[in-house]
């Protein structure tokens, strides 16, 4: 563990002495003495590095020299700061400098730690005597093999090998859970490393077990069985969204919304707890939360007393693999599927596989370390380790268990010594928790675990890391974004034991109420609880902290000698003490700007301000920090203006954002020199003074960039300039790397002549083009061979998404195309410019906004289908009907004229969901539709006045489970035909009454009303309803005060039904909106990010509707437990969003309006609102007192 970084701190000794600075502070005797002990430890850590598996003694020897080398590396840094800041601008050192008193100051304490850390070396050097350790033992050096990990999209998870069996015997189980039960459960228990979550996913994914249930959920537990964690996995895995309860009864509600009347599998993978109580909590709320007959819960666990504490179904027992499956295993990753299996390696490699006892991951392992070796003698050491003979890894282990872990032990110990280090650093992260690639590569740059190696660097030497450890299997389960790029990956519960065993007291995690006096030894410190607050007393003993992640802390431990610091926090600590710093990551805090004390941080390299939505300046001094290599802004309210001269940083490796202008030091010539990667968005195009300076930012060259975002309009750093854009779009020739392409507010009339190239665009996933108002066609994009997802917006003259000719090509249009999004593109008339072309064999959703004459293609893959602003809504629907034999999901909104629902709809005989919304015509459904959804589950229609009746057969829609009723004028009569109904939701509708025929709907089980303010009473009939077992009312003020307990008149009706929700809302009084002379449009403006177009009317009257070409306002009724307090305040800040959140610039207009009780306090709530929404709330809070 120490040789990597005693690697650094000698070649920098090294690069002391010989700048003569040593002899000029006086440390030059201290610096040759440390060198010859340095020089004699290096040669002998390759052997102590092997004979600590097995003493106890070398291995703290070990710890020692590590700790040490943490000081003198720190004490070095603090060399090379000094140095640079005494250089003049010529790059020498200045007479004065050397005589200031802060040099003189300098040169006494650095002496003085030079002394002590040189006697601690020296007595390190000497204790090794005691161990015999052999010098010359050295580590052969790994060739690379030139892999590049950015050009690959995909990498293929590890082989199911043996397993299939097993996979059935589970499906099986699965398919066949008991329908009488309301919610079974299934463990499978099995030791470590035999792959039960392996065979759980396989489970997971298993296209029977998918369309056997209605919602597959999964949730990683792992040691701390806190259910509330898990209710928010549950709610986030099926809502895909982060709820942001903070209750246990809200959460528990939620859940109840998300699995009610569904047959669900929920996967809890890992499960340690034997607290009987805490799973019985737990199963009660699912219990209680009525999912469909069916519902099956599958745990995973290595603890027979888990699946015992369950008592229910018996647990599947997952055992070893067989001798077969375990070769077969083996040589998959040993020798692939090209490599020659020589005579003398399998025999090796058969005794090899049975030390692995039948544990897929110790084989895989293994022969992961084995592929790259081909010598007999290196297969021959793996064999003879003298690991196999270490008696005990832990007395809690089994035999097995103890022999899985001396081959992970082994695979790690036959690891480069610099790929060991980056591993076990991975002990910061709690187990089983998701690790950021690039957040784990920068903690690794930030650290000094990987350095440049010649002209390769720094990023690409951790890039290759990485990937090492993968190909090892010491990372698994790699996630890929939308772009096929690697995101993220996780480590396997025994690697990560393996890592937490190897760094001790070095990595250390803090819970909630834990942190006590930490050890000197600690460098690497993370709070998993975000909102705890730190005693800096804890660290008194601290010699050398390196890594400080997600406190919330607003004075830092006084240690100086940080290298990441990541902080969640109201306020940015001072950082005038952090000189040493290389990373420095803010997230989710209310900081607003960045002024020039970050100057200070001559060393830093990573730049990141996430989620900080007050957040609006940074200083323009930036470009002083001279090593910086990354600029990462992400989902900041307001994205700041960007300092001028960026160029000057010469090492800039990730610029997130660009603003280009034609004032000195705003230029796009700034970019010309920089070896930019990752994702750029260069906004304010419209201020380019002329080509030439657009030619110059060399983006062709820039290979590296995935990602290229560009957007036009004003900015504050124009002088104003009359260049043509289509010039200016031509020079600005984008590379052929692109796997995301974005443009926005472009005027010109043509495209340039690069973005009509196969060859530049061959990359691309994704293309996002908007409010190009001028532009007459758009790029190939049919041609596209990996092309995705296409977002085209506000292009009034576009007749086809691909205006490219077919003619005697045999290849198909759009060959991966999967989802296609087309707003305000009101000529649109077809997908192709030539017709009879075979296209889009790939495409499941497609999203048609503001377009007046679309004829549908034959499209039999689209599976989800939301309309809006149809002008021919007919032949469309008819188009739809003839056309999408394999939807599920059809979404039509704001239709005009149509009194009559197409017939052809009856043809959608896959239809799961049919929503109808805003058909101010329609007045009733022809009687073949019902004929033909034979699938339809899932029914809403809202804002359809005139709409009174259903057809009178509805009884044939048999699947048909919960129906949904928004803004209407009354309950369609014909539901009660329905033969299947479950669930019935009646929102926002002014009538009075409901009819007495409500009564005929039996098979209802949950009926939920809420926001229907003038329903006066429920009718008698609702008795009949002997299957209602769920009531709920919610902002139904006369409605419930009838529905009271005991007391009201239509208690007599609803006290048979179990369970009854009542709130306790009454109407609010409407106040003015005075702001002593500060206007809500004043407010308004500086909120493009803010978005919140879901609340109920209730809460926002007098606010005007709008509807145009760009986009309407929605508001719906409220539609879960979400409520304002009674007799509160409310500030409501209301936005609608008229731009895709894909990091253009969005245009947005925002409403306020403050309704006030008679009594009590300013406060707020929302429904469903983003971070983003939550802070411009609290910003105009502040400005009301």
């Amino acid at each position: 563990m120490a040789d990597p970084l005693l690697g650094i701190v000698f070649q920098d000794l090294q690069s002391v002495v010989q700048s003569q600075l040593a002899t000029y502070w006086g440390i030059d005797q201290q610096a040759q003495k440390l060198s010859s002990n340095l020089t004699a430890i290096r040669a002998v850590l390759t052997d102590a590095e092997r004979k600590q598996i097995a003493s106890l003694a070398v291995k703290d020897w070990l710890q020692k020299l590590t700790d040490a080398a943490y000081v003198l590396d720190d004490i070095l840094d603090e060399c090379s700061i000094h140095s640079r800041e005494m250089l003049s601008d010529d790059g020498h050192t200045s007479c004065l400098a050397r005589a200031h008193p802060k040099d003189i100051l300098f040169r006494f304490h650095i002496g003085k730690r030079m002394k002590n850390i040189t006697q601690r070396f020296h007595d390190i050097n000497e204790e090794r005597r005691m161990f015999e350790l052999r010098d010359g033992v050295t580590e052969k050096p790994t060739v690379d093999d030139g892999e590049d990990d950015q050009t690959t999209s995909v990498i293929t998870e590890p082989i199911f090998c043996g397993r299939d069996e097993d996979r059935e015997k589970v499906v099986k189980v699965l398919l066949e859970a008991n329908n009488n039960e309301d919610l079974t459960i299934y463990p499978i228990v099995g030791m470590g490393g035999l792959g039960k979550t392996a065979l759980a996913k396989h489970v997971f994914h298993d296209q029977r077990v998918c369309k056997h249930f209605d919602l597959t959920i999964w949730v990683y537990v792992s040691v701390d069985f806190n259910v509330k964690a898990i209710l928010q996995s549950i709610i986030e895995y099926a809502t895909g969204q982060n709820p942001n309860l903070h209750t246990l009864e809200t959460m528990r509600k939620k859940v109840e919304e998300v699995l009610q009347s569904k047959r669900y599998l929920l996967v809890l993978d890992d499960v340690w707890n034997e607290d009987q109580e805490k799973w019985k909590h737990l199963e009660g709320i699912l219990r209680f939360a009525r999912g469909a007959k069916g519902a099956t819960v599958l745990v995973t666990t290595r603890l027979e007393e888990v699946a015992s504490n369950m008592e229910t179904h018996p647990a599947y027992h997952l055992t070893e693999l067989s001798e077969y499956d375990s070769w077969s295993l083996f040589k998959s990753y040993a020798f692939g599927p090209n490599r020659e299996e020589k005579k003398e390696l399998v025999a090796i490699g058969e005794d090899i596989v049975k030390k692995c006892v039948g544990s897929p991951l110790a084989i895989k392992t293994l022969g992961s370390l084995l592929r790259d070796q081909t010598a007999v003698t290196q297969w021959e050491n793996i064999k003879e380790s003298e690991i196999w003979d270490i008696r005990s890894e832990s007395s809690s282990m089994t035999g097995k268990e103890n022999s899985i872990m001396r081959a992970l032990k082994l695979s790690y110990f036959n690891l480069e010594l610099s790929l060991r280090r980056c591993f076990s650093f991975c002990a910061i992260f709690p187990k089983g928790f998701e690790i950021v690639k690039e957040e784990l590569i920068h903690l690794w740059m930030a650290n000094g675990f990987v350095k440049s190696e010649g002209n390769v660097e720094v990023e690409d030497v951790a890039n290759n890391v990485w990937r090492k450890l993968y190909r090892r299997s010491f990372f698994q389960e790699a996630k890929s974004d939308k772009f096929g790029m690697i995101t993220s990956c996780k480590i396997h519960d025994l690697f990560y034991d393996l890592a937490k065993s190897i760094m001790g007291e070095e990595c250390v995690m803090v819970e909630e109420g834990r942190l006590s006096q930490l050890s000197t030894r600690v460098h690497h410190l993370h709070f998993l609880t975000y909102n705890m607050s730190v005693d800096v007393a804890a660290f008194k003993k601290v010699e050398s902290l390196r890594t400080f992640l997600f406190g919330n802390i607003r004075q830092l431990p006084s240690n100086r000698f940080l290298r990441a610091l990541c902080i969640r926090s109201s306020m940015l600590p001072p950082l005038n003490d952090l000189a040493h710093l290389r990373y420095l990551s803010v997230h989710d805090s209310s900081v607003r700007n960045l002024n020039d004390s970050i100057c200070q941080l001559s060393k830093l390299q990573i730049l990141k301000l996430e989620s900080c939505f007050d957040f609006y300046e940074i200083t323009k001094k930036l470009t002083q920090l001279q090593d910086l290599r990354h600029i990462l802004i992400n989902k900041c309210g307001s994205v700041p203006d960007m300092p001028p001269n960026i160029g000057k940083l010469r090492h800039l490796r990730t610029l997130s954002l660009f603003d280009a202008g034609s004032t000195p030091g705003y230029g796009l010539t700034e970019l010309s020199g920089l070896r930019l990667g990752g994702r750029l968005h260069i906004r304010g195009l419209g201020n380019v003074s002329n080509e030439w300076d657009a030619k110059e930012a060399n983006l062709k060259s820039k290979k590296e960039l995935n990602r290229l975002y560009l957007s036009w309009g004003g900015g504050a750093n124009s002088e104003g300039n009359n260049v043509s854009a289509e010039r200016v779009l031509e020079a600005l020739e984008a590379p052929s790397t692109l796997k995301g392409f974005g443009m926005e507010g472009y005027q010109g009339r043509k495209l340039p002549s690069w973005m009509g190239s196969v060859v530049v665009l061959k990359d691309l996933v994704e293309i996002i083009l908007f409010d190009c108002n001028n532009c007459e066609e758009l790029p190939p994009l049919g041609k596209l061979p990996h092309l995705k997802r296409v977002h085209v917006r506000g292009m009034k003259n576009v007749k086809w998404i691909d205006g490219e000719s077919y003619e005697g090509v045999e290849e198909k249009a759009f060959p991966s195309l999967e989802k296609l999004s087309v707003e305000n593109l009101p000529k649109l008339e077809r997908m192709l410019r030539d017709e009879g072309v075979e296209m889009v064999p790939h495409l499941s959703q497609l999203k048609i906004d503001g377009v007046f004459n679309f004829k549908v293609p034959h499209l039999p893959c689209v599976e989800e289908l939301h309309a809006t602003r149809i002008v021919a809504a007919t032949s469309f629907i008819e188009g739809v009907g003839d056309n999408m034999v394999s939807l599920k999901t059809l979404s039509v909104r704001l239709i005009k004229g149509l009194k009559v629902l197409p017939d052809q709809l009856r043809r959608l005989g896959a239809l799961k969901d049919l929503r109808i919304g805003f058909w101010y015509d329609l007045e009733h459904f022809p009687e073949h539709v019902s004929e033909g959804l034979t699938s339809l589950r899932s029914l809403s229609i809202s804002n359809c006045p005139k709409l009174v009746a259903l057809p009178s057969n509805m009884s044939k829609l048999t699947s048909l489970r919960t129906v949904s009723i928004y803004d209407c004028s009354t309950l369609p009569y014909g539901l009660q035909f329905v033969p299947s109904l479950r669930t019935l939701y009646i929102v926002s509708c002014m009538f009075t009454s409901l009819p007495d025929w409500l009564g005929d709907m039996t098979t209802v089980e949950e009926l939920w009303i809420w926001s229907c303010k003038e329903l006066r009473s429920l009718p008698s009939s609702i008795e009949r309803l002997t299957n209602l077992s769920y009531l709920t009312i919610y902002y139904c003020p006369h409605l419930r005060k009838r529905c009271m307990r005991e007391t009201g008149e239509d208690w007599q009706y609803i006290k048979h039904i179990p369970e009854i929700k009542l709130d306790s809302y009454s109407l609010p009084e409407e106040k003015t909106l005075t702001l002593s002379g500060v206007s809500a449009d004043y407010l308004a403006h500086g909120t493009a990010s803010r978005l919140l177009d879901s609340l109920p009317k209730e809460w926002i009257w007098g606010l005007d509707y709008k509807s145009d070409r760009n986009h309407y306002y929605r508001v719906l009724a409220l539609q879960n437990e979400y409520r304002p307090m009674a007799g509160c305040a409310l500030v409501v800040v209301y936005t609608a969003l008229e731009s895709h959140c894909h990091g253009l610039n969005p245009t947005t207009h925002t409403r306020l309006a403050i309704l006030e009780a008679p009594k009590t306090r300013t406060s707020y709530y929302s429904h469903h609102m983003t971070n983003s929404s939550l802070s411009e709330i609290e910003r105009v809070i502040r400005v009301l007192g």
